[in-house]
């Protein structure tokens, strides 16, 4: 304990009234000690002692009313009384992510660092890009203009691009008030880049109104970085003009030369680095003209010390209490001890230190997951004045730590996850940073983790990419593999026909087209073969190293393998007329193979498969129960078949457009196809059941 005073001294007076308080209690005790001699008894009541533990007590307690305090810490609050406007750039460019969460958003919470600190000035605040838009005129209520700034983003204004001119002049206009000279300031918050602005008409209308302007740089002044947006499907990518990639940066140099050509602007340069705009801007007002109080700016707080003085005065009077005519007794001295047991007067600061030491532990061992945990909750535990600045900075930092190390091993399996951990220890080192502005290693790791997000980033996108490759091929594979089962049920259609128009295997017509079949037949295989080849370099594409899991093209990958044979086959079967008929069943098993493959890449197969299933499930559960109706309706059919056949002229049935032989063909292969589906679903059926 340091510092220690009392902050309301006034209240010790109260302790005069212990004065005349000790004399009544003294008169008591003599009048009671004549009226105990008068009746002739001789025994000591302990009255003296139980009344000067009751005065300290009460003493005590003054003291405690006197909000007694420690460790003071001084809270800077800006007391000018001056108009501050808030002009900040919502361009696209802003939302750059050289600076996370993105230069907007680190705009955005350096107007609300800045809104806490702000206490006896009015606060406005203005929107600009192309156009300016006055989000909130100057007000005492800092709250709403909090709300209001919650709402700017790109889409405020009316135009894009930067002008910081239209800015300057609307706020001078509908923003400044009259016969406020020199008491009217003006924060920029921008990365530059202004376009078609005249610097030196910006500059005269500060002078003119009096008014002061400083502008607060945001943004890498080396290298730039590329504008992320949102497309109209709704998918993240950078701006492109003209096919070219957008990169903005920091415009420090023309940002600089304003703040030269103006005696009224002042340029500060905060890059990358964190900042904290309310104490930026007490620092830059505190020369300059104030309306309010010369008072220092600021106040102290004390750590409370009220406990130290209750917990005694209370033991005190339990003490007093418990002291009887034989001295103390048992059972009140054991409820004594009881209370007497040495109260941890800082059993939340001890609860922390704990809770952090466990935490440290947990990230010594590995664990950060764990760790991540204690230390999330570990500021919510302390109260206002017990959670010190450097003891959230501390939990903070270990936090950011956690969270790198989460990211790095989460790296080779999601990158997803790997960069959300990522963001939230970035998060984590600017708390830590922002509690403690003397923290060194929380500056450093937040430069470190910025470029550990850049490189997931990187990361990210070319996975994307890489899926969206992968996709292209696929809808493409899919289409050649419609072209070739089209194609393979062209060449079926026409062997089956010249089948039954040439029924002698010799003739030179045969010959001929016998060579046709087998040729067209042959440059299909060839096809079929580079498709299979495009899937099996898909396949590679999404086969995961080190994974025992099908990627999802391994069983087409099977099935086209069964539909190159069987095309070889039918190749081989065509060149001889006598068999066109062992080609067409190798024909028909290769087109329903292309079939399942084709639903399979198209995800419908399970679809299908299972509304096969309930509609077979459907027939096989069908009852079927006797009426009446029944009986009638099948003895009206019957009349009416006898009328019929006793009118009607019996007409012939077309003759079929099948032979036997293709029958016999066509339920050979359809019987092949259902025994090589069965085995394969039975192989999946084992292969799951583990």
């Amino acid at each position: 304990m340091n510092e220690f005073t009392f902050q309301q001294p006034t209240v010790l007076l109260l302790a005069l009234l212990l004065i005349p308080l000790s004399w009544l209690l003294y008169r008591a005790r003599e009048k009671r000690r004549s009226v105990i001699n008068a009746l002739g008894i001789t025994y000591s009541t302990h009255r003296k002692l139980r009344d000067i533990l009751r005065l300290v007590s009460l003493l005590l307690i003054v003291c405690a009313l006197a909000k007694p305090g420690h460790s003071p810490e001084t809270k800077s609050v800006s007391n000018t009384g001056r108009d501050v406007v808030f002009a900040l750039d919502v361009s696209r460019s802003m939302l750059a992510e050289d600076v996370i969460p993105s230069r907007l958003e680190v705009a955005k919470q350096g107007i609300k660092d800045a809104l806490e600190t702000l206490n006896s000035e009015r606060v406005g605040l203005v929107a600009y890009a192309g156009s300016a838009s006055i989000l909130c005129p100057l007000t005492y209520d800092h709250d709403f203009v909090a709300h209001m700034l919650e709402q700017a983003h790109p889409r405020s204004v009316d135009f894009g691009g930067t002008t910081l001119q239209s800015a300057v002049e609307k706020i001078a206009d509908q923003v400044f008030l009259a016969d406020r000279e020199n008491v009217q300031d003006l924060i920029i918050l921008t990365d530059g880049g202004d376009h078609g602005s005249h610097m030196e008409k910006v500059a005269g209308i500060l002078e003119e109104k009096q008014a002061n302007a400083l502008i607060v740089g945001i943004g890498d002044p080396n290298q730039g970085s590329p504008i992320p947006i949102t497309n109209k499907e709704g998918k993240a990518e950078d701006l492109t003009i003209d096919g070219q990639t957008i990169f903005t940066k920091l415009d420090d140099a023309s940002l600089t030369a304003f703040a030269q050509q103006s005696n009224r602007a002042e340029y500060f340069p905060v890059a990358t680095a964190p900042f904290n705009l309310g104490q930026l801007y007490i620092d830059y007002a505190q020369d300059k003209k104030k309306v309010a109080s010369d008072d220092k700016t600021g106040f102290t707080l004390y750590q409370d010390a009220s406990l130290y003085f209750l917990a005694p005065a209370l033991l005190l009077l339990l003490l007093s209490e418990c002291w009887g005519l034989k001295g103390l007794q048992l059972g009140n001295a054991v409820v004594f001890f009881i209370f007497l047991t040495p109260l941890d007067l800082d059993a939340a600061e001890t609860y922390a230190q704990k809770e952090f030491s466990s935490a440290t532990t947990l990230m010594r061992d590995g664990y950060y997951e764990e760790a991540a945990e204690k230390l999330q909750e570990l500021p919510t535990q302390l109260n206002d004045q017990q959670a010190a600045h450097t003891v959230i900075a501390a939990s903070s930092f270990n936090l950011g730590l956690c969270y790198h190390e989460l990211s790095q091993s989460h790296f080779e399996n999601s990158p997803e996850t790997a960069h959300s951990y990522a963001q939230q220890a970035q998060r984590a080192f600017l708390t830590a940073k922002r509690y403690d502005q003397s923290f060194k290693r929380a500056g450093q790791r937040i430069v470190s983790t910025a470029q550990w997000i850049a490189e997931l980033d990187k990361v990210l996108k070319a996975q994307q990419e890489a899926e969206e490759a992968i996709e292209k091929e696929i809808q493409a594979l899919l289409e050649e593999l419609n072209k070739i089962l089209t194609a393979q049920q062209e060449i079926r259609e026409s062997v089956r026909i010249s089948e039954r128009q040439h029924k002698q295997h010799t003739s030179p017509e045969v010959t001929v087209l016998s060579k046709e079949f087998s040729t067209s037949q042959s440059s299909l295989t060839v096809r079929s073969s580079n498709a299979r080849s495009s899937m099996l370099s898909i396949h590679e594409k999404l086969e995961i190293p080190g994974s025992e899991q099908d990627s999802l093209m391994t069983q087409p990958l099977k099935y086209m393998s069964q539909v190159v044979s069987s095309q070889q086959h039918a190749s081989e079967h065509l060149i001889d007329r006598a068999n066109w008929s062992a080609a067409l069943s190798q024909q028909s098993n290769a087109e329903k193979l292309l079939t399942e493959i084709i639903e399979l890449l198209s995800g419908n197969s399970q679809q299908s498969s299972d509304e096969d299933g309930e509609e077979g499930d459907d027939e096989g559960e069908e009852d079927y129960e006797y009426s009446e109706d029944d009986s009638e309706s099948s003895m009206s059919s019957e009349s009416m078949q006898g009328d019929f056949s006793s009118t009607s002229q019996m007409q012939s049935l077309p003759e079929p457009n099948y032979s036997a032989e293709d029958i016999l063909q066509e339920e050979q292969s359809n019987l092949q196809f259902r025994q090589e589906k069965r085995a394969s679903q039975n192989a999946a059926q084992v292969e799951k059941d583990y």
